[in-house]
């Protein structure tokens, strides 16, 4: 694959990933403040401004093996966050994303993921992966909506609050697939 040296921009004309910026901490921070949010990704709980802070400031510039960018809309409001990373030297990369609780339900992680899936095939990947907690029915319509195929389900795979683990699904999406 042809990794990027920097962070790229990319949109659809409805939303934009871009790098992080300064600007973007209290919205991180108000984004991670929701219980789903806590429950379905690693983000600490309680998550604090320093880890806000932390969180853009080492974001906005990390490229390898991957890297984080923020969704926003086209007057550059806060929706989310995605990431792309290569998964290995061989041509796969792995997409996350977690939406903000005022942006759900309208498209964004569908959005996001499409963006994503269509960069990794311009620097050459040949496969995309995702996964999702098996108790996370909107995570999983995403993977559905944007292609993949569900390809199993690792049990007790993700570590989660108070020392519950999670199954995941596991997705997967090959450049040859047909795409809705």
């Amino acid at each position: 694959m042809d990794w990027p040296r920097h962070i790229p921009t990319l949109t659809d004309q409805v939303i934009t990933l871009r790098p992080f910026v300064h600007d973007d901490i209290g919205a991180v921070l108000a984004a991670s403040q929701d219980h789903a949010t806590a429950e379905f990704t690693v983000v600490p709980s309680p998550y604090t401004e320093a880890d806000a802070r932390d969180f853009v400031e080492d974001r906005s510039v990390k490229v390898w093996p991957g890297f984080d960018v923020a969704i926003v809309d086209p007057d550059d409001a806060f929706l989310g966050v995605c990431g792309l990373r290569a998964k290995d030297d061989d041509a796969v990369t792995e997409i996350g994303y977690a939406v903000a609780p005022w942006a759900r339900g309208a498209g964004v992680a569908t959005r996001a993921t499409r963006l994503l899936i269509e960069f990794s095939w311009q620097i050459g990947a040949v496969r995309v992966e995702l996964d999702a907690y098996v108790e996370n029915k909107a995570s999983r319509a995403v993977a559905r909506k944007c292609g993949f195929t569900q390809e199993g389900v690792l049990r007790s795979a993700a570590p989660g609050k108070n020392g519950r683990r999670h199954d995941l699904v596991v997705f997967g999406l090959l450049k040859t697939d047909e795409v809705p």
